[in-house]
């Protein structure tokens, strides 16, 4: 073989290989493209994922919120219903210690009336349970529940029946006669 042979062959065999080293290079291209995209692609998918995660964190968090506050509502009105049940034992108190004032009779048993009734009024207190203030007062609708108008002043001069809140809510309104 000649010199230009082998030259030639040899030429040629480069010019092969570098189309060759070419087409591998576009193929490395264009697959590094793809895999560009694709890796676009998770990314935004784990930010998706990542910001549904944080909501149904807060949601979570606010949810959590919420029922410990129910919780706390719930623990603090717990007995409503029994001192729903005991006002009424209370006016009857009332009613009976008031029959007894009339009397004029200093009656030992009277005493030990107002005594229970007074201690009974101090746990219902220590508990939550308020009366609501009436004579003097000026009449509010939140609080006050009108029998009787004597007047246009709005001026509360009578109780007829007592009103308790029990923390921050009205059980029952006072029935009153205003001025």
């Amino acid at each position: 073989m000649k010199f230009v042979d082998i030259f030639l062959d040899n030429f040629f065999s480069f010019l092969r290989i570098g189309k060759m080293e070419k087409d591998k290079i576009k193929e490395l291209e264009r697959k590094n493209k793809a895999l560009k995209a694709r890796i676009k692609e998770l990314e935004k998918k784990a930010e998706e994922y990542l910001n549904g995660w944080k909501r149904a964190k807060a949601d979570y968090l606010n949810l959590e919120k919420q029922v410990n506050q129910e919780k706390q509502e719930w623990i603090r009105f717990a007995n409503w219903d029994l001192v729903n049940k005991l006002i009424p034992v209370l006016d009857s108190f009332e009613k009976a210690l008031a029959d007894a004032n009339d009397s004029k009779d200093e009656n030992p048993w009277f005493e030990g009336l107002r005594q229970i009734r007074d201690q009974m009024e101090k746990v219902l207190k220590d508990i939550g349970l308020s009366r609501i203030k009436t004579i003097g007062q000026k009449y509010n609708p939140e609080y006050h529940e009108v029998i009787e108008k004597k007047g246009e002043k709005g001026k509360i001069i009578q109780e007829i029946q007592a009103g308790y809140m029990w923390h921050d809510k009205v059980i029952r309104p006072a029935k009153v006669i205003i001025e």
